[in-house]
């Protein structure tokens, strides 16, 4: 039998080496040039170019190999002469013998060197690649080529060296959108590709685009493993680079991670993905920032679900950690939700860190903060539902959503526990009609601009409440407000209600949009206690008693000056059992009184306040002055009555205030000020709002007095003055008794 074997293997041989033989011979004798010109002929015909073929070459052993060199496919009518497609030489090789004895394909490996693409839009919106769908689509079905199973390859059968592609490029120019990109210095390197082993990738290229600017270097590196059967694919050392210019700044980005995926069931899983980029140029903070992500990401096409597991994002000082799960994803209708944190951090740190620099009045403020809440999304809205917030001392809860992105709609509802606002607003500014800005520069008052952007887009509806609030040292409590406005052309509407020092408060603001926006204020304190309130808003102890408030006031305008300008209104206020502190106005006068007759060394032991039962005052605002004129107070000593001018735009006063001694014979002090009772002194106070002038006219007063009591001495003997006078001018009248004595004689 080992002589018939050798026999048969040796004719086998001989047959192997003759169809070698008769290979090689054929490709010495054959020129596949010759068939070029009926090559590009049947391509135009296939896609109605131009086709043109450089030179083509065949080897035979021990690889069947095709190089094609200089192939370019002409463009579609109307784009120029530049070529839709054009490769400088492709090469591909098969090994013979697998080829011909076990039905194995062994290729050598696919090389493309210098493939470049072309593709692009019209002004018309017309694209250069439309003519060749619109042919494959007008090509009649060809029906199915019924399969051999004892002929055909199978995919088990096929063994690729590997695919090269360098110097490869790809052009899109989109004339109707103004767009311009290209990846340019394209290069592609695949390890052995077939059924069963893993294979890897090394791909890099060059994304430029011209509007916007930008050009990035792009790698994509990493082994694959698929598995065909099964239609699963595995990873390892997944890494993809991100490196240049975008938006005038330098991007420098690392992706890792490992790509599990299902194929047949769609599911997709990002493990341990990591992510760090660094942006840096003269707009960003310190000239660098670096951003991480980390987390483990599923997505399942089919069922159209999401999933973030163990999400970490690091910025500067902050870190937000997150686990998200999402639906709708395949429907169109996507919905998020999870918990989201952020740890404590620094806000004045991380504020600073981007050249913001806060000047507090409290340099501790902002040190601390942190964040919980449940996140719920979709692609028209977003909530944070449960939300916490710790500032300093300060906890914030509640909601606050986003209830639609295109209107930039948004709602809240928070409640806050106890917060001092001085701590966070710049210090108070050392001269008049100065106030300090947050950077810590000073600006005039009236210069300042008005927040009129945000007001105008202001499109939001919610409340805050607070149990204590102290700002500009005032100190409320049970605070209320709301907030209503919906959008740019729209009333926007403030309320707010609190109680204070033993009263309450409200207020009610309405804003109206336009090229010069209105504002309305409405305010009213009721029953509130003078004294420590005013104490705590201007830091003096200058008045006591129970007031009541109340203001109408109409202004517009974009600056704090202007509203001052143009402020009209009306305002009143009174107050009950309280005093005037600072001075003794009694005490002025009778020292005043004492000058007048010649002592001027007159002084009393005397607390210097001025009690009153009651003071009621109201007035009318026309382009930023005050006029009033109802000025009534009345105390133990006088009644009081004034009127004039107080100017908010200048910040200046002219009033006059009349306080008349009542008939008593001692006032305030126990002091006797009988010599003056009934007399009304003008008081007349001028100068700055802040610190006024003012002037005691007793003199006046006295002269008036004096007047008055003439007067009335006049009135007392006014028939014996006229007769006395009648007597000078015209002589002494004779009395009827004279008469008859004259005639007896």
């Amino acid at each position: 039998m080992a002589k018939p074997l050798k026999i048969v293997l040796l004719v086998l041989g001989s047959l192997v080496v003759l169809v070698i033989a008769a290979l090689i011979a054929a490709v010495m004798i054959f020129d596949p040039n010759d068939y070029r010109g009926k090559i590009q002929d049947e391509v135009k015909q296939a896609t109605g170019r131009e086709f043109v073929l450089g030179d083509i070459k065949l080897s035979v052993f021990p690889w069947l190999a095709v190089q094609l060199s200089d192939a370019r496919l002409g463009n579609a009518a109307g784009f120029g002469d530049t070529p839709f497609a054009e490769v400088h030489q492709v090469r591909v090789g098969v090994k013979l013998l697998p080829l011909l004895f076990d039905k194995q394909i062994e290729v050598d490996g696919v090389a493309l060197d210098g493939l470049h693409v072309n593709l692009a839009k019209n002004k018309s919106g017309v694209t250069n690649w439309q003519d060749l769908i619109d042919r494959q689509k007008q090509k009649p079905e060809q029906a199915p080529v019924e399969a051999k199973a004892s002929t055909q390859f199978t995919f088990d059968d096929i063994n690729v060296g590997g695919i090269t592609v360098d110097d490869g490029a790809v052009v899109y120019d989109d004339a109707q959108g103004g767009a311009h990109y290209e990846l340019q210095k394209m290069h592609l390197k695949t390890g052995a590709l077939n059924m069963h082993d893993p294979f890897d990738i090394d791909m890099s290229t060059t994304v430029i685009s011209k509007a916007p600017a930008a050009q990035v270097d792009i790698a994509l590196g990493g082994t694959f493993k698929p598995d065909f059967k099964t239609q699963k694919l595995d990873t390892d050392g997944l890494k993809l680079t991100v490196k240049g210019k975008a938006a005038g700044l330098d991007l420098d980005t690392t992706v890792k991670t490992r790509l599990v995926a299902d194929l047949a069931a769609q599911v997709f899983n990002l493990n341990a993905l990591t992510m760090e980029t660094t942006v840096s140029g003269d707009s960003i903070p310190n000239g660098k920032q670096t951003v991480t992500f980390g987390g483990e990401v599923a997505y399942n096409a089919k069922d159209g679900t999401f999933g973030l597991q163990h999400g970490k994002l690091q910025a500067a000082d902050l870190t937000l950690a997150t686990n998200i799960k999402g639906s709708g994803l395949a429907g169109g209708k996507p919905h998020f939700q999870g918990p989201i944190s952020v740890s404590a951090f620094s806000p004045r740190k991380l504020l600073e860190t981007f050249g913001v620099k806060l000047n507090t009045a409290d340099p501790k403020a902002l040190s601390e903060a942190s964040m919980n809440a449940q996140l719920d999304a979709t692609a028209n809205s977003a909530s944070l539902q449960n939300l916490l917030i710790t500032l300093d001392q300060t906890k914030i809860k509640g909601q606050v959503a986003v209830t639609d992105f295109k209107t930039q709609a948004a709602s809240f509802g928070l409640q806050i526990d106890n917060l001092d606002a001085d701590r966070y607003l710049p210090p108070p500014a050392k001269e008049d009609g100065k106030v300090q800005t947050a950077s810590g520069e000073t600006e005039n008052i009236n210069d300042i601009e008005l927040p009129v952007d945000a007001l105008n887009k202001l499109n939001v509806d919610g409340t805050a409440d607070l149990a204590s609030l102290k700002i500009k040292n005032l100190k409320l409590s049970d605070i209320r407000l709301k907030l209503s406005g919906h959008g740019l052309s729209a009333v926007k509407a403030q309320s707010l209600s609190a109680k204070l020092y033993g009263g309450s408060v409200s207020l009610s603001h309405r804003y109206t949009p336009g090229a010069s926006p209105g504002f309305a204020v409405t305010t009213k304190l009721s029953s509130f206690q003078a004294g420590p309130f005013l104490k705590d808003f201007t830091g003096k102890d200058s008045i006591s008693g129970t007031a009541d408030f109340s203001a109408d006031l109409v202004a517009h305008g974009k600056t704090v000056g202007a509203l001052r300008k143009t402020l009209d209104g009306s305002v009143a206020a009174s107050a009950k059992n309280g005093a005037v502190k600072g001075f003794n106005l009694g005490y002025l006068i009778r020292k005043a009184q004492a000058a007048l007759a010649g002592n001027l060394n007159y002084t009393e032991d005397s607390a210097p306040v001025t009690d009153f039962a009651s003071i009621s005052v109201s007035g009318k605002l026309n382009d930023g002055v005050l006029h009033s004129d109802d000025l009534d107070a009345a105390s133990p000593l006088f009644r009081v009555g004034g009127s004039g001018d107080i100017n908010l735009v200048t910040e200046t006063l002219d009033y006059t205030a009349k306080p008349s001694i009542v008939e008593t014979s001692k006032g305030q002090g126990g002091k006797d000020l009988s010599d003056l009772n009934g007399v009304t002194i003008p008081i007349h106070l001028t100068g700055s709002i802040w610190k006024p002038k003012y002037k005691i006219d007793l003199a006046a007063a006295v002269r008036e007095k004096a007047k008055a009591r003439v007067n009335e001495e006049i009135d007392k003997h006014k028939d014996e003055i006229q007769k006395k006078l009648g007597e000078f001018l015209f002589g002494k009248k004779k009395s009827s008794s004279d008469d008859s004595s004259s005639n007896g004689n």
